[in-house]
């Protein structure tokens, strides 16, 4: 083989709001066994990059491998990478935080190794063009990215490094070579050296890989592999008895040239751009790109990563309170604060596919956590704000009291998007909405071996008990939401229906007008009731309590005939099945420490959200949360109001 310069960059991970026993099981299996192994092999020269919630974790826990890194560091094998702290997705958060973010990890770097990163790991590699001249100013030489970003811009050759510029600053992108990404660690060296000749072959001298840490170990099955079976062992010995020069990134910019100019496009790694696409559009681009010769395929580009606001109104929406808390934040020299809003920013609870965690309540709550924790730190003014709070064109309502933050949308229904209980630091109305994904109607199995394989290759098929959970709602999970049904609905045949049947008043538009410290909601409607349809008055009230939040429901028929009907209100709370304890007109959460009471209720029915997930490891059945529905049987004759009320507070 000729000589081939490889370059050789690996990116560990872990978000905030992983337990523990992942922080300590990822370390155990794949980041100090890979660093261990390779630095017994110091010709082997590599970029590392470490999120921040890792090198907090290192510093705690694993000063071993803090100083095995200064060894290689100082031994000039390893060159560190910097990036956002905290792994923000730098094109989703203010200016001044991603500037922050950036600064934090380079000041690490340098107090803790004595260096200043040249490079940086961009949080699941999603570019976007004025990104340039942001890491220009950062201080930054250059970064990597995922072939395809290279491939949309009609470049064929990823075999060395461009340049690029915004507002006329100039700045270095590396290709990621996809199919090195799927080889290693799980193709044979016998594959391995084989490409690498073909790389040869066809005129080039240069191979480029940069991908998870976790691949080496933590990944199913890559334990045994990479380890107990000496995958990575026999690896750096093919890489030192073979004429292979190892350069770290830095070294290369010194001595290679630019293959050119280029100008790269809105982009992430190519599983990520099909994720974000609604099931329906992923099968057809799925379809299409395999219908089209590979040349061809730089055409299509799937969705972009800011489409998961689009597809998950919950990523919107936290997002969304990431970019109040910014704002609230940066008005205040609290640094505490500060600290907690850049963790709060970490990515995974954002998104959804393999290894996104928007699925994953525990992740989703430690964001939420973090925002409400940093809030706290901020002075206020009790009552309601009128604004557009999630971008949409429309007005929302903010609540703010010394017990009670409250989210609530007119024209949806009236319906909350969030209740933050600030004495338990805790979003009570954090549950997702059941949604079809790609994978619950598309089997990925395909009969062959599974070794040898990357995450993205594996098959995949759902297993039969996860059938009776694939249940998917017909509007969004907010909170105080109406339906109006038949006097004799049962348990049974309510829990079998509600979510298919919003019916007149859920994301329907209410009229909202706020009298002193209450907000009022109206609409009227025609309600589908046999023998026909009645229009019916509802009108909701909203207003802070002593330690609690208050709810008052007006029903008015406004037909010329008496009608009997059932009223039920629906609550999404962010618990377990093992939190509550449901009594005729109550419930109970965490041994009462929240209870939400309806004195007028006939009874609360209390059913569980479970979602069907994939993850990295298989099939996941997830407890989303509780939704509990206070149900009213009712007699209004003709003209007849009613008075029911509902409150939430504090049990103790």
């Amino acid at each position: 083989m000729e000589k081939l310069t490889f370059l050789f960059a690996v990116h560990n991970h872990q978000p905030l709001g992983n337990f523990p026993d992942v922080f300590r099981r990822a370390f155990d299996r794949a980041y100090f066994p890979f660093l261990e192994t390779v630095s017994r092999f110091p010709r082997f020269r590599f970029a590392l990059h470490f999120s921040g919630f890792l090198w907090d974790y290192l510093l705690k826990e694993r000063k071993d491998c803090l100083e095995l890194i200064k060894n290689m560091v100082n031994s000039g094998q390893l060159e560190l990478l910097g990036g956002g702290y905290y792994e923000p997705v730098l094109t989703q958060i203010p200016e001044r935080d991603r500037l922050a973010q950036l600064s934090l990890m380079t000041e690490f770097l340098q107090e803790t190794f004595g260096v200043r990163p040249e490079g940086l790991w961009l949080t699941e590699r999603v570019w976007e063009p004025h990104l340039a001249s942001l890491l220009h100013r950062a201080g930054f030489r250059y970064t990597l990215l995922d072939e395809e970003h290279f491939r949309y811009a009609g470049l064929k050759n990823i075999h060395g490094y461009y340049i690029t510029e915004d507002e006329g600053l100039s700045f270095n992108i590396f290709p990621i070579d996809k199919t090195l990404r799927y080889y290693i660690p799980f193709r044979s060296l016998a594959e391995l050296e084989s490409y690498f000749e073909k790389i040869l072959k066809e005129g080039q001298d240069t191979a480029i890989i940069g991908d998870d840490g976790e691949k080496f170990g933590l990944w199913p099955g890559t334990d045994k592999w990479v380890y107990e079976d000496g995958w990575l062992v026999k690896f750096l010995e093919f890489l030192e008895n073979n004429p292979v020069e190892m350069m770290t990134f830095g070294q290369y910019l010194q001595h290679r040239a630019p293959l050119g100019r280029a100008y790269l496009p809105p982009a992430s790694y190519e599983e990520m751009m099909e994720w974000v696409l609604n099931p329906e559009d992923q099968r057809e681009f799925i379809q299409l790109k395999n219908s089209l010769p590979p040349a061809a395929r730089r055409f299509l580009r799937g969705g972009l990563y800011r489409d998961f606001s689009l597809k998950y109104p919950e990523s919107h929406h936290l997002r969304c309170r990431q970019l109040q808390v910014s704002a609230e934040v940066s008005q205040c020299d609290d640094q505490e604060a500060r600290r907690e809003l850049y963790q709060a920013q970490c990515n995974d609870a954002y998104w959804h596919g393999v290894f996104g965690g928007l699925y994953l309540p525990h992740l989703r709550r430690a964001v939420y956590e973090k925002l409400i924790s940093a809030e706290l730190k901020v002075p206020f003014l009790s009552g309601w704000e009128r604004f557009d709070f999630d971008l949409d064109g429309h007005d929302e309502y903010l609540l703010k009291s010394p017990y009670f933050f409250l989210w609530l949308k007119p024209d949806e229904g009236g319906g909350i998007a969030e209740i933050d209980d600030r004495y338990q630091v805790l979003n009570l109305t954090d549950v997702l909405t059941r949604r079809q994904e790609f994978y619950h109607l598309h089997s990925t199995v395909h009969g062959e071996n599974q070794e040898g394989k990357s995450i993205h290759e594996l098959s995949r098929a759902l297993p039969p008990e996860a059938q009776k959970w694939l249940k998917f709602d017909n509007y969004r999970r907010l909170s105080f939401l109406e339906r109006i049904l038949h006097p004799g609905i049962s348990y049974e045949e309510y829990e079998e229906t509600y979510f298919r049947e919003p019916g007149e008043f859920i994301e329907k538009p209410f009229m909202a007008s706020l009298e002193d410290d209450t907000l009022v909601l109206e609409r009227q409607a025609e309600v589908k009731l046999a023998p026909g349809s009645i229009p019916l008055r509802l009108c909701k009230r909203v207003r802070p309590g002593l330690r609690a939040l208050l709810f008052v429901y007006e029903i008015e028929n406004l037909s010329p005939q008496e009608v009997e009907l059932t009223l039920t209100s629906e609550w999404n709370l962010a618990f377990f099945e093992n939190e509550f304890r449901a009594g005729t007109n109550r419930v109970e959460f965490r041994e009462g420490e929240l209870v939400l009471e309806a004195p007028e209720a006939r009874e609360i029915w209390v059913f569980p959200i479970k979602t069907v997930s994939q993850s990295e490891k298989d099939y996941e059945i997830i407890t989303q949360g509780l939704s509990c529905h206070p149900v009213w049987r009712l007699k209004l004759t003709s003209r007849e109001k009613k008075l029911l009320f509902l409150v939430l507070k504090h049990g103790r």
